[in-house]
């Protein structure tokens, strides 16, 4: 007699997995992903209710994967491995981005920034924002994406920005986003936003170094240009003054 409990989840679950197999996680909601992760931590309840209650819980998504073991398993039916699941996430990304830069370029130019940044924005139809965190030799530290827009337009977000320069305690940024459908050439709305993230740096201490776009075909520096140069040349002092 087979005494091993029955998962009255189990064809949900083999639903669940063969959506991802087959389409990924694009377009998927929050919970849902949380929902599959928890499969391989929980093995016999209904973790949708459970990936619901963490959001709920610590507030975003995001913020999941930043409470330790102790807090996870506060929540209702986490368990112990479930919550050292989710609690490695971060760790395990890091360790991962850190394997990546291990042959760390160096992007002085925008020219380098360039060539190093082309491979990213193959095949997009919709705008993104990337922040380079330099060194002090100009060397990458790392690489986040800040934000996602649409074919012609992506708002800059600061919060983001201010969080990533916290975290990478880096002493210069180059922001970079692409035109796919556009010449390498700044909006009216770049302009502004390049204008929003120097001076908030400048209150964190932190130098923007440029804000390069790039087009299928070519790119533009701001800081290289002598139309917006001076934007990346007020350091020290103050605005009006």
């Amino acid at each position: 007699m087979d005494d091993k409990p029955k998962n009255p989840h189990k064809g949900h679950r083999q639903h669940v997995k063969a959506a991802y197999l087959q389409n990924g996680l694009d377009g998927e909601p929050n919970h849902k992903l949380l929902e599959l992760l928890l499969f391989f931590g929980i093995p016999y309840r209904d973790t949708n209710e459970i990936a619901h209650a963490l959001i709920d819980r610590f507030g975003s998504f995001s913020d999941v994967f930043c409470a330790s073991p102790a807090q996870l398993k506060q929540v209702k039916g986490m368990t112990e491995n479930a919550a050292i699941l989710l609690s490695l996430l971060l760790p395990l990304y890091r360790r991962f981005e850190a394997d990546m830069l291990a042959d760390r370029p160096r992007l002085s130019t925008a020219e380098e920034i360039s060539a190093f940044m082309q491979p990213h924005f193959i095949g997009l139809y919709n705008e993104r924002v990337y922040a380079l965190c330099l060194d002090k030799d100009c060397r990458l530290v790392t690489m986040q994406m800040l934000c996602e827009g649409d074919t012609c337009n992506v708002n800059l977000d600061l919060r983001r920005l201010a969080s990533v320069v916290l975290e990478s305690n880096t002493p210069s940024i180059v922001l970079v986003h692409n035109h796919p459908n556009e010449i390498a050439a700044p909006s009216n709305a770049d302009i502004r936003a390049t204008e929003m993230a120097y001076w908030l740096l400048h209150a964190l201490k932190v130098q923007l170094s440029d804000h390069v776009i790039i087009s299928n075909s070519s790119y533009f520096s701001m800081a290289e240009s002598d139309r917006f140069r001076h934007i990346f040349e007020q350091a020290g002092s103050e605005r009006g003054g």
